[in-house]
């Protein structure tokens, strides 16, 4: 029961947050965005019985600094805010890398990618594919950052799919698609931004953010029921 009323609190959260959105209306967004990683990292915590210690602290470092990356985003229209929010990002990124690896080095198995490492060959190729159309439209500042923001999300994606097979199923399932969820959110972001306005882009870029945390997030606790 009280599971399902945490879930109700939060879909009223996401319905306000994308509300906000859909109306371009920055009091209500600046009202439920910060709320967002607030209840994923409280509920994660919430059921958190049993789970290893440095996974609780690499999932709170990524939560918090995901929500860092929300705060300093809400003002983005700024440059400066922008590329201090994806410096936020780019550090949960890597605390979220540590946190699969972790998962993985606990499971005593051999990761995915050490046994498959051509898997890594479609994430070199995306990830070559958008800095090459991106590139023209950035600056020197923004060229590094991307480039060092773009390989932070596309090895944290690549860890989600090194944890195959070395625990739940449904847990990799979870976290995995979370992950791709993120890298489209991000990728929808660099778009709206530098390449072409997106009708709309906004809530297309927060409901892949949201789907993003969310399923990491449920699919790390589905690893240790």
């Amino acid at each position: 029961m009280k599971k399902i009323f945490l879930h109700l609190l939060f879909v009223a959260i996401v319905a306000a947050d994308l509300i906000g959105e859909y109306l371009q209306n920055p009091q209500i967004d600046h009202i439920a965005k910060p709320l967002l990683l607030i209840w994923i990292a409280g509920y994660f915590f919430l059921h958190s019985k049993n789970i290893d210690k440095k996974v609780l602290q690499f999932a709170g470092a990524g939560f918090f600094f995901s929500w860092m990356g929300d705060l300093l985003m809400m003002f983005s229209a700024d440059f400066t805010w922008f590329v201090l929010g994806i410096g936020s990002f780019l550090v949960a990124q890597v605390f979220y890398v540590f946190l699969f690896l972790r998962t993985i080095d606990l499971s005593g198995k051999t990761s995915f990618l050490r046994k498959k490492p051509m898997w890594l060959i479609p994430y070199l190729a995306f990830g070559l594919i958008v800095y090459i159309v991106l590139f023209p439209q950035l600056d020197l500042v923004l060229r590094f950052a991307i480039f060092v923001y773009m390989v932070a999300i596309l090895t944290m994606s690549a860890m989600a799919l090194n944890r195959f097979g070395n625990g739940h199923p449904q847990s990799f399932s979870l976290v995995f698609a979370g992950s791709l969820f993120f890298v489209l959110s991000d990728s929808l972001i660099a778009v709206n931004r530098f390449l072409v306005a997106i009708p709309y882009g906004g809530l297309f870029i927060m409901i892949t953010y949201i789907a993003a945390q969310y399923l990491i997030m449920m699919g790390l606790l589905k690893q240790y029921e």
